[in-house]
């Protein structure tokens, strides 16, 4: 299923998730001083984000971003088209940039 995304919005979200996990990674990294759940549960958060925005980036392109972990090829299918029937509306070309 090839799907028209705004490429530069989408860059601009991975930047910043990227930009996120990383500090966040360099945090949970260190020597704990305090409790860390939150900051672990906002990395797994942001790191799932990540996987669904990829996800749907490979799918407008026809192709699977995520395959193992599913019965069959159809269940990795069924995955990808719901990320982007929620996510795809969010990052769609606008129809006079389609033309």
């Amino acid at each position: 299923m090839q799907t028209l995304l705004d490429v530069a919005r989408f860059h601009v979200e991975m930047t910043g998730i990227t930009t996120h996990i990383r500090r966040l990674k360099r945090l949970l990294r260190t020597t704990w001083t305090r409790p860390m759940a939150a900051e672990q549960r906002e990395l797994s958060g942001l790191k799932r984000r990540a996987t669904e925005l990829c996800a749907l980036r490979a799918f407008s392109r026809g192709r699977l971003h995520v395959r193992h972990g599913f019965a069959a090829e159809a269940d990795a299918v069924l995955y990808h088209q719901r990320i982007v029937e929620r996510l795809g509306p969010a990052f769609a070309l606008a129809p006079k940039e389609c033309a």
